[in-house]
Formats: C-alpha cells, sequence, structure tokens
C-alpha cells in the first residue's frame, strides 16, 4: 500500500510540475517572440544619399562610391539608405526604379520637399549643386547634412592648368558653407581643405577613407612578373601626368618597353594631344581608348607587368587599391592619398618623388625608382606585390563603416564643441558632452526634469547633434 500511495503522489507531483514548465515556457516562449517582432519592427534611421551619380550615369569615381556605401549599409539593424538621385542634369533611365529599390527622383526643385520629408539625415555626393543644398537647408533646418568631398575642385582646377571644367569651384564652397560635416576622404585632403580657407566655415571637417572592396583575396589573377612593360589607366588629365611612364621610358632609352595607357577620351574635341603622342611614339605606346568593357580592361592588365599611378594630386586613388588587389607591381606617387594607402606598405612598393612644379624633374625621379624595379627579380616582385596588399585591409567596408557609425553616434573621431550651430537652437553642453536646447522654454522644462528624474540625462537619440528621429 506504501508503494502504491507514493507511486500515486510522485506522479501527482510530476503531472503538476509538468504542467508548470509547460506553462512557463509557453510565457517565456510569448515574451520571446514578442521581443523578436519588436525588434524587426523597429524604424530604422532613414540616410538619403543624394547622388546624380548612379550606374550607368558615370562621370567619374562616386557612382562606385555610391553603390559601395549603399552596400555597407545594407541590412544594418539601425540604418537604412535611400539613394535620392538629382535628375537636373541626366535623366533617370526608366528601369531606375528595378535596378535601384526605393531610388527617389527629383525632377524639380517641388521634388525635394517629398523626396526628404521622412528622411533622417542627408549624405550629400553632389559636388556642386549648391541651389539644391541651399534649398535642402531651408526645408529641413534640423536635418544634419554630411557632404562627401571627393575631390577639391579648386585644388583640382590648380592641378588641371585652370581647366574650364573646374573654374566653379567657388560653388562647391558654398555646398561646405551649407553642411554641417564635410568627409575629406584622405589626411591630404583635410589639409588642402584647411589651406584654402574652408576650416573657417561652420561646418566640421572630419576624415573618412574611402571602402575598398578587394576581389581578388583567393584568387590569383596576375602573373606577369617577368614583364617589363609599363601601363597607366584612368582619366587622362594634366594633373595625373599620365604621358609620364612614355616620356620616362624614352628618356631611359629602353626601347624594348613598352607602354599601355588606357583611358584617352578622344570624344571631347579629338584630343589632338593624345594623337600627337600616339604618332610620336608609335612604336611602344599602344592607347586603350575609355571603354567600360571588361574585356578590354583585362587585356590591359594582361599585358602590363607594373601599372604606374602617378600624378601631382590624388584625393584617394582607387587604382592604387585595384592594382594592388590584382597583386600587380605598383609604381606610385609619394603625395596624397596613394601616399596613406601605401604607407604601411612602402617597402613593397615602388614609390617615386613627385616635383609638382618641374615635369622633367618628374622624369627624372621615375626614373630612378624604374631602375630599382627592373633590379627586382620577377620572384621578388611576385612576393613583394603580395605583401603589399595586406594594406587594403584598412579599407575594407566592414572598418570603414565603424568609422561611418563614429560619426553618425558622435564618437572620438569628431570634435562636437566646433560643430556649428547655424539654424539649430542647441548649444553644446561642456559638462555633459552633448548639446543640449537653447531657448527658454526648454531650458524651464529640462530644469523640472532635472527635478523630478534626479538629474537624469535627456535621451540622445542621434549624437553628436541630438537631432530628432522622425522615425522614431
Amino acid at each position: 500500500m506504501d508503494i502504491t500511495r507514493d507511486a500515486s503522489i510522485f506522479v501527482i507531483i510530476f503531472i503538476v510540475f509538468s504542467a508548470y514548465f509547460k506553462y512557463k515556457s509557453k510565457i517565456l516562449f510569448e515574451l520571446f517572440k514578442n521581443n523578436v517582432s519588436a525588434k524587426n519592427t523597429t524604424k530604422k534611421k532613414k540616410i538619403g544619399l543624394l547622388t546624380n551619380e548612379l550606374p550607368p550615369i558615370i562621370y567619374g569615381g562616386v557612382s562606385t562610391w555610391v553603390l559601395n556605401f549603399i552596400d555597407m549599409f545594407k541590412d544594418d539593424d539601425e540604418y537604412e539608405t535611400i539613394p535620392i538621385f538629382l535628375a537636373y542634369l541626366d535623366k533617370a533611365p526608366e528601369n531606375f526604379h528595378d535596378v535601384y529599390p526605393g531610388i527617389r527622383i527629383i525632377n524639380k526643385e517641388e521634388d525635394i520637399y517629398h523626396a526628404f520629408k521622412d528622411i533622417d539625415l542627408c549624405v550629400n555626393n553632389l559636388w556642386i549643386a549648391l541651389d539644391t543644398i541651399k534649398k535642402i537647408k531651408e526645408e529641413f533646418p534640423q536635418m544634419p547634412i554630411v557632404s562627401v568631398c571627393h575631390s577639391l575642385i579648386k585644388m583640382e582646377h590648380l592641378t588641371n592648368l585652370g581647366s574650364q571644367y573646374t573654374n566653379n569651384f567657388s560653388q562647391q564652397e558654398v555646398t561646405f558653407q551649407n553642411s554641417d560635416f564635410v568627409v575629406l576622404i584622405s589626411k591630404a585632403e583635410k589639409e588642402y581643405y584647411e589651406e584654402f580657407g574652408y576650416g573657417d566655415f561652420e561646418a566640421k571637417p572630419v576624415v573618412i577613407y574611402n571602402m575598398y572592396t578587394p576581389k581578388y583575396d583567393d584568387q590569383l589573377v596576375f602573373n606577369n612578373y617577368n614583364v617589363d612593360h609599363l601601363g597607366y589607366i584612368g582619366r587622362h588629365v594634366p594633373r595625373k601626368r599620365p604621358e609620364l611612364a612614355i616620356e620616362t621610358i624614352r628618356q631611359m632609352a629602353l626601347d624594348n618597353v613598352k607602354v599601355f595607357n588606357m583611358g584617352v577620351d578622344f570624344n571631347k574635341g579629338g584630343n589632338v594631344y593624345w594623337k600627337k603622342l600616339q604618332e610620336k611614339y608609335k612604336d611602344q605606346l599602344e592607347i586603350i581608348e575609355f571603354t567600360c568593357d571588361k574585356k578590354v580592361k583585362q587585356y590591359y592588365y594582361d599585358n602590363i607587368g607594373a601599372n604606374v599611378c602617378s600624378g601631382i594630386y590624388e584625393p584617394f586613388g582607387y587604382t592604387v587599391c585595384e592594382c594592388l588587389d590584382r597583386r600587380i607591381p605598383l609604381i606610385v606617387s609619394n603625395i596624397d592619398g596613394p601616399k596613406e594607402i601605401t604607407e604601411k606598405v612602402k617597402e613593397f612598393v615602388y614609390q617615386y618623388e613627385v616635383d609638382k612644379t618641374d615635369m622633367d624633374n618628374d622624369i627624372t625621379n621615375l626614373s630612378e625608382t624604374l631602375e630599382s624595379f627592373y633590379k627586382t627579380s620577377p620572384e621578388k616582385r611576385k612576393e613583394n606585390a603580395e605583401k603589399a596588399r595586406k594594406t587594403l585591409d584598412d579599407y575594407r567596408p566592414q572598418k570603414i563603416k565603424k568609422e561611418w557609425m563614429k560619426l553618425f553616434n558622435c564618437c572620438s573621431n569628431i570634435g562636437v564643441k566646433d560643430i556649428a550651430k547655424k539654424n539649430i537652437d542647441k548649444e553644446f553642453d561642456e559638462d555633459k558632452g552633448k548639446f543640449e536646447e537653447n531657448n527658454e522654454e526648454n531650458n524651464e522644462e529640462n530644469n523640472e526634469e532635472n527635478n523630478e528624474e534626479n538629474n537624469e540625462e535627456k535621451e540622445n537619440i542621434f549624437e553628436p547633434r541630438n537631432f530628432k528621429i522622425k522615425s522614431e
């Protein structure tokens, strides 16, 4: 009887505990499900990515940067990137909405309000279009505008022999004045920016390098380490000195070395200068016209043994990154962005001293570097190229994104004390290290809150400016 009674008690206890645990498990599961659901429905902060360049509309490296930025913040838990295309100069292709889901298009000034009405932050990539930036600032004075300076037009003007295409640099200056932050893509750019007096503007300058995603981590796509032919690829404008390689080879009397120049544009006025060079050096110079054809680009890489990244002004240097990625021996100028990219691995690339004012001295300096390069064995060239490639780790999107998050969240790389107060009714609080409301009404409210909540800090939704996020 005792055994039967004990067994019955055990069964009853087991049933009770099973029911209890089943009930608790159901509650915990519902709590977990609701928590996940809440996270999934939280509205993200919207970044309006303003640009007038998106493939197939390409004028330079800006379109590449824009695509990389979109990809960098894809599926981010906190931010949503919305491309906003300014269609004043080029009309948006009909398939833009299919290619770029969620894109907003500004065809006329009246579209600005609708494009930005729910945007929390504008990342501006327009070089000039100052009326547009001024209009955005007027319509949305509390929305921070971060203007990305892909190149200083005044610097382009000074180094491109006063080109008619860059004599409007004063318009870029107005864009800076109507921005809250200006992102410079190298430390050298920030130095030029301040030398031009732009540091006196209320916009806060910040250095964030361009992002670059290596494509050939596990692929070997280059093996011409026993080839001495040189190449130059990119825009053919004075500041890049694209003729430097062929002029140097001729002065060195290296008759067996060919130079491949890719990127010459014969559409604008026929390009008489390069047609003359083509005729003058027809036995050693092969010109490849500008094209987006990947097969033609591959032909270029298949024929060179080293790439010459020349120039007297280069904000960043995508070509530097691409050559390093492909493990191509890199002959590079020791200035600006290229110098910063290769600084950690300079013993594995072939730097030459740049003379910005004298082409003849540049030829002499490149000659010295080429002499050293040609004395390097194919095995050593390959080894150096592999080691030099490691510098690309500093420009991977995962790392560059952290710098953008610092900008968005007011971390160590931004001195918030100097941030512009124009159009913003906030004042920097030295003790709290953030911006607080400046008007009397808000000060009274803050005092009441401080008394009631024992000086508890107000929620700071969007550092460093404490802007109110519409999505919240």
